[in-house]
């Protein structure tokens, strides 16, 4: 290295060092890049390792059409009665002996059904193409594990709501939808309505005048037992072929006919329904329960007015209006199953009527009201106790009661059904010959 260019070099002066240099800048611009790289990854680890919270599904419909407070009540201790019911246990026979079961599907049972209706809205259960997706598919998800039987598998395809053949030796059921007119135009009719429109109906006699001016399917079912364990509410419509004209809500049906009994004796009617079951014998009614009255404006589903029901709490305005309109008499009695943990909880379970004489051989008229008044879900069962009878009894001290049926064929029974348990070899009661005539 010569001498010129080391004498060059040592004259020359360093350059300026910049602001930001002298602050350290490029050290932290590295620092910077790689921390906003590791900041980067870590914000797309997490979105991937921690997903998006999904939002809950409320397969319970609101009820819709507003109403007055006691129908939301309703509505809503339907809602929980439903949950309530789904882990329930299930019922057990508290000294009862081997002659007791609960009865299996019997191929015998010559039940005329719908077969298929229109959309199979009946063979589909609760979901799938019957009625509408998100419901499961007919043998159990629907509304959860004690509500979503499917309508065909409950009772060996059979229709829950009647049969169509008008030889079957059954009542006669005619079904109404209160939301519109014989014209299909809106009668603005809101739950808060239907209890009211039920009781008139009653208490004026049971006249089919009454409803004319209501929509009336033109199929006529032939019912000759009243066992609906919780299902839908739409498949009310769908078995009175009238599911594309109806909204599964605020819909009544009423099954007409003359009756005679196996033997000369007292009895009485055990049951509930979700929401309205009343019941006329001999021209009087005998029976009423359910979430909602349709004899008295009273609200069974209210903790106030079973307490008064019961003969627990007294309040003179309520036990004047129970005694003039409700057909049973204070303190009234309840029979409560494991199985109906729900109604347990927001009816009391199923309530015993009033006590009536009835002669063997003797034709009775008898009418049966169900109704259904917010959507969503609906059941309704009737058994009859003879007064005197030795039943035996569930765990809870309940009797194990007969059906009221009109025929031999027994319904079929799964674990998941909500149902009291009945006895199978109960009497069965006859159809009487006033029934063919009309009445």
């Amino acid at each position: 290295m010569s001498d010129e260019f080391i004498r060059d070099h040592a004259s020359r002066k360093p350059h300026p060092l910049s602001f930001w240099r002298k602050l350290g800048g490029g050290s932290l611009s590295v620092s910077i890049i790689v921390h906003a790289i590791l900041l980067s990854l870590g914000v797309v680890w997490v979105f991937q390792v921690i997903p998006a919270k999904k939002a809950e599904v409320d397969f319970m419909p609101k009820g819709g059409g507003g109403g007055s407070p006691g129908v939301n009540e309703v509505s809503q201790k339907k809602k929980r009665a439903t949950m309530n019911t789904a882990n329930a246990p299930r019922m057990s026979a508290k000294g009862a002996t081997s002659s007791f079961t609960l009865p299996e599907v019997d191929p015998a049972a010559s039940m005329s059904s719908l077969g298929s209706l229109g959309s199979g809205a009946l063979s589909g259960g609760l979901g799938g193409s019957g009625t509408g997706g998100g419901r499961g598919n007919g043998t159990g998800p629907g509304f959860g594990a004690g509500t979503g039987p499917g309508l065909g598998g409950n009772a060996s395809g059979a229709n829950l709501f009647g049969l169509i053949d008008p030889n079957a030796g059954a009542m006669i059921g005619t079904f109404y939808d209160m939301k519109q007119t014989d014209k299909r135009e809106s009668t603005d009719v809101t739950p808060g309505d239907m209890p009211k429109i039920v009781r008139e109906f009653v208490n004026d006699g049971w006249h089919d005048s009454k409803l004319k001016k209501y929509y009336q399917a033109p199929q006529k079912l032939y019912q000759t037992r009243v066992f609906i364990p919780r299902i839908s509410a739409d498949a009310a419509p769908a078995a009175f072929k009238c599911e594309k004209e109806v909204q599964p809500s605020r819909w009544v049906v009423v099954y007409r006919g003359s009756v005679i009994p196996p033997k000369t004796a007292r009895y009485r009617f055990v049951g509930a329904a979700d929401d309205i079951l009343v019941v006329r014998f001999n021209r009087k009614e005998v029976f009423d329960h359910g979430y909602a009255s349709g004899t008295a404006p009273i609200s069974p589903a209210s903790k106030e007015t079973r307490a008064v029901l019961r003969g627990e709490v007294q309040n003179r305005e309520l036990e004047k209006t129970i005694r003039h309109d409700y057909p049973m008499k204070i303190p009234v009695t309840y029979y409560q199953y494991d199985a109906l943990g729900g109604w347990n909880n927001s009816i009391g379970g199923l309530a015993v009527g009033a006590e009536f004489e009835a002669n063997a051989g003797t034709e009775y008229e008898m009418e049966i009201l169900i109704s259904e008044v917010p959507g969503g879900s609906f059941g309704a069962l009737l058994y009859i106790e003879e007064i005197g009878a030795t039943y035996q009894k569930t765990s809870t001290g309940a009797p194990i009661l007969p059906l009221f049926r009109l025929d031999s064929s027994l319904p079929a029974v799964k674990p998941s059904d909500q149902a009291a348990p009945f006895d199978p070899g109960g009497p069965v009661w006859k159809l009487g010959r006033k029934t063919a005539k009309g009445i």
